[in-house]
């Protein structure tokens, strides 16, 4: 089988790229970058940028469909391929958004769809593979279009920052988890990594706490990035027209007032 498509499961530690080796640490600024021009194409020139919006979701559903596929014709699509990783599943959750923008579901992708694509960027759980390799190439792909969708639509309004919608998007985000919890211990795999800590990041801190009891570790993390997601809400001054997306401060856009109004 041609090395780029070898998806043997036990590689040597010696073949993939690394999580935060020199590679790895490469790509994470020229996706930033990436993602800057995209946010400031979409405030310049909407047209433009809501054509962008929509490609970065029609892209991302055709890589993981693709690679689903690829895997169903190579008899390698098992129970540990299932799309139930918040970041699969949100490929989905942004397709819907795309048809019908509603605040619930944005919400859930600005709390939750937006911080686990950039957690996995930077803690990837595939760096046991090559980097010129399919999964490797596709997995960064896929994250890079799970952070270009949100950040578009932060840009473009369909998306707006409202803390007081985050506890639907926490029950809508523990609806999901539990049956995948239930299912994770019943087939023994790790989905939404709720099952055992993956190794390398911040929640393997909390392994000693065991099983569930490593669960907790979600908490803190959670709560650090949504103080900096509503910082805004928060206490932040706010200019008379201002909005605030990651971390930026914009103006209102116009043109896509309302795209998200309550349902």
């Amino acid at each position: 089988m041609n090395k780029f498509f070898d998806f043997t499961a036990n590689q040597p530690a010696s073949a993939g790229f690394g999580r935060f080796s020199a590679a790895h640490l490469s790509l994470l600024p020229v996706f930033a970058l990436l993602l800057v021009g995209a946010f400031l194409l979409c405030r310049k020139r909407p047209g433009p940028g809501r054509a962008l919006s929509r490609a970065a979701v029609w892209l991302g559903l055709l890589t993981e469909l693709g690679r689903g596929a690829l895997l169903l014709a190579l008899g390698l699509y098992d129970r540990g391929r299932l799309p139930l990783h918040l970041c699969t599943l949100s490929v989905y959750l942004y397709f819907l958004h795309m048809l019908r923008p509603g605040p619930t579901l944005g919400q859930f992708i600005y709390a939750f769809s937006l911080p686990g694509a950039a957690f996995a960027l930077v803690f990837p759980d595939w760096a046991d593979y090559p980097l010129w390799h399919f999964v490797s190439l596709s997995s960064f792909l896929l994250h890079f279009f799970l952070l270009l969708y949100p950040v578009t639509a932060l840009a473009l309004g369909d998306i707006r920052p409202d803390i007081r919608r985050l506890p639907r998007s926490i029950a809508l985000m523990l609806a999901m988890a539990l049956p995948v919890w239930a299912l994770d211990r019943l087939l023994d795999t790790n989905y939404m990594f709720l099952n055992w800590p993956p190794a390398d990041t911040p929640l393997e801190l909390f392994a000693p706490l065991g099983r569930p009891g490593y669960l907790l570790g979600f908490i803190p993390l959670a709560l650090a990035v949504w103080l900096l997601l509503y910082l805004k809400q928060l206490g932040i001054p706010e200019k008379k027209g201002e909005k605030m997306g990651i971390f930026f401060f914009f103006k209102e856009n116009p043109g896509t007032k309302g795209r998200d109004a309550p349902s």
